[in-house]
């Protein structure tokens, strides 16, 4: 008995050895990057090797073990012959959550082997690819390399792909003879997910603001039109000229580098914003209408005279102006004005609703009277110029003659050239009349498109967006229906690197003793002053501050209206001969510092030094000319001679004449 007991358990070993080498063998066999491949060279091993491995997986999935159960699924699908209807079964028979993983499975399988299929490829030509000459090389059946150009010692790779990620190595010899290498390391970003947004445009000219979506912060945007025109930017305005047009947006994010990419289709419809203005005009009263196609909301009339609000809402009456017909709900918005029109009346209308803060919508009136010669409205800052001549030189000359006579508005801007953040200037220009078109041309750039020309044409309005925008004469455009004519507001820009200049000039002149010298630089735009100091010609920095109450014995004190104000200003009290030199106005705006240089100089000569030699040499002149005039006078008195006679002691003496 101990003998039988004693083989048993020494074949139950065995067995068990043998089983866990059969285990062993067999996942070392499977885990074999060529088994695979030599399954499907004997077909009745692939057969029994599919119905294994979906056998396997669907019990590991009904056991719970999702990932080991979708691995084998994901082995069956890649040796089967018909790979998408055995997909099409599963995805019907499979969770959806297990479903995503097989095929997330499957992608990696597949990006595995491609590359190292490629990477055995590039490492097969990697002593062919030769950059001498402008032969195309291909990896892989899909990714190209060429060399930079004749002059540079580069590569052109088009089609990269995620497993040719790697450092490569370029080397080469210059002229001299010399060798030289350089290692290039390819970076490819993956995609993170496709997405579709939907946009509908309305308008006779209908524009959009194709805005990738922001979700994620991301760190770079890129949006490409249908013709392949790349804008590296996170939002276009754009003009719409087909029924359907598509964007793409890819969206660089931070962390893992991962790219989003979003196709943006925008669809326009049919104008359903359209307003029309009508102007009903009788002995008794004037109505103003804007009919919408559609119903709005609360509607608001504004008159520019007087800077005036009214709520237009069904049936309102206040004192001599009511809602008169005023329907929200079939967009009719009204306002009735009493006869005879007050001097508050006459001006420009405008009836609109508020679409969001930032945008309206309506139409805009002109109801004044005796303004209008010759078809031109008089306005500062504005001009019409013919834009239709058979003579382009007289057009230019025109229109130099039509700048030298407006006065265009002045537009202060601060940008900081040492700040990475893009300064946004919005230029407005409008008109008593609805727009047919309208924009902006600069002294260096093109023309730039309205925002929201939609929504604002019907009200006069044209507005514009500007980043970083540059110094010189800018002009808004505008032309109604009628064409022939278009109005130009002109712009005069300047652009500041500095927050401040200097109030009292950049040189000062003065003298030792002079009292209450006053040194002022202001901000632009009146910006206020988080910091003012002085720094004296010695280096000696002087704290300053509306708020500081200096002693009555202190030099230098604080001057100017206040550092909320933007005024940062010294006064001295009396000025000593260390004062003279180079002064600087140290200002922090905006949590920056800057500087501003100004000069006091000694005069050559002291007002009263001045005076005295004046008044000096007016006496030297003075003795000099009365001198003269002595002596000049006895000399034109006449001459005295003596009369003698011949006769013997007599004499008759001396004659004077």
């Amino acid at each position: 008995m101990e003998i039988s007991k004693t083989i048993g358990i020494a074949a139950g070993v065995a067995g068990t050895l043998f089983l866990g080498y059969c285990i062993y063998f067999d996942h070392k066999r499977r885990k074999d990057p060529s088994f695979k491949k030599k399954l499907r060279e004997n077909h009745e091993e692939v057969q029994r090797f599919f119905l294994q491995e979906i056998q396997r997986g669907e019990s590991l999935i009904a056991a719970g073990d999702i990932e080991n159960g979708v691995e084998h699924l994901a082995n069956a699908v890649i040796v089967c012959g018909q790979p998408t209807q055995l997909l099409q079964i599963l995805q019907q028979t499979l969770p959806a959550q297990v479903f995503a993983l097989l095929i997330t499975r499957m992608r990696q399988y597949g990006n595995q082997q491609a590359g190292e299929n490629d990477k055995a490829k590039l490492q097969e030509m990697n002593d062919d690819l030769d950059l001498d000459s402008d032969q195309v090389h291909t990896i892989g059946g899909q990714t190209t390399v060429e060399r930079f150009d004749a002059n540079r010692c580069g590569v052109r790779v088009m089609s990269l792909q995620k497993s040719l990620e790697s450092s490569w190595l370029l080397y080469g010899t210059d002229e001299a003879g010399l060798e030289g290498n350089a290692t290039l390391t390819i970076t490819v970003l993956s995609i993170k997910f496709v997405d579709q947004l939907n946009i509908t445009a309305t308008g006779t000219s209908p524009s959009v603001t194709v805005r990738c979506p922001d979700g994620g912060n991301p760190r770079h945007c890129r949006i490409i039109d249908a013709e392949q025109n790349v804008y590296e930017m996170c939002s276009k305005y754009v003009e719409i000229n087909e029924k359907h047009s598509t964007f793409w947006c890819h969206s660089l994010f931070w962390g893992d580098m991962t790219e989003r990419i979003t196709k943006i289709n925008v669809h326009v419809q049919e104008d359903d914003s359209d307003v029309k203005a009508t102007i009903e005009e009788t002995d008794a009263h004037v109505v103003l209408r804007c009919s919408y196609r559609r119903s709005v909301s609360l509607c608001r009339a504004h008159s520019e005279t007087d800077n005036r609000q009214m709520m237009l809402m069904d049936g309102t009456l206040a004192d001599r102006y009511s809602s008169y017909d005023t329907k929200t709900s079939t967009g009719v918005c009204s306002l009735e004005i009493k006869k005879p029109l007050i001097p508050g009346d006459v001006g420009i209308w405008r009836i609109y609703q508020h679409l969001n803060p930032t945008d309206h919508t309506g139409c805009v009136f002109d109801l004044r009277k005796g303004l209008l010669v010759n078809n031109q409205v008089a306005k500062s800052g504005s001009a019409y110029i013919h834009t239709r001549t058979e003579n382009g030189g007289n057009r230019q000359q025109q229109q130099q003659q039509q700048l030298q006579q407006i006065n265009p508005t002045r537009i202060e801007i601060f940008h900081d050239p040492r700040s990475s953040t893009t300064t946004q200037t919005q230029l407005t220009c409008e008109v008593p009349y609805a727009l047919q078109y309208c924009y902006l041309s600069g002294p260096t750039t093109g023309d730039y498109a309205p925002q929201r020309f939609d929504y604002l044409k019907s009200l006069g309005q044209c507005r514009f967006e500007v980043a970083n925008i540059t110094a010189g004469t800018w002009a808004c455009g505008i032309n109604d229906e009628h064409g022939a004519e278009d109005h130009l507001t002109y712009y005069d820009v300047r652009v500041y690197e500095q927050p401040g200049r200097v109030v009292t000039g950049a040189t000062v002149t003065a003298s030792t003793g002079d009292r209450k010298q006053r040194l002022l630089c202001k901000t632009i735009l009146d910006l206020p002053i988080d910091l003012c100091r002085f720094m004296d010609p010695a280096g000696e920095v002087h704290g300053l501050s509306d708020m500081m109450k200096p002693s009555s014995e202190s030099r230098i004190r604080y001057h100017g209206a206040g550092l909320r104000e933007g005024e940062c200003g010294l006064e001295i009290a009396e000025l000593e001969e260390k004062d003279f030199g180079r002064w600087k106005c140290l200002l922090k705006v905006r949590n920056r510092e800057y500087e501003i240089p100004m000069d006091i100089v000694e005069e050559a000569m002291s007002v009263g030094v001045i005076v005295a030699i004046c008044l000096a040499a007016t006496i030297v002149l003075i003795g000099v000319g009365f001198f003269v005039y002595r002596r000049m006078n006895r000399r034109y008195s006449g001459p005295s001679y003596t009369v003698s006679s011949s006769m013997t002691n007599v004499s008759n003496g001396s004659h004077q004449s």
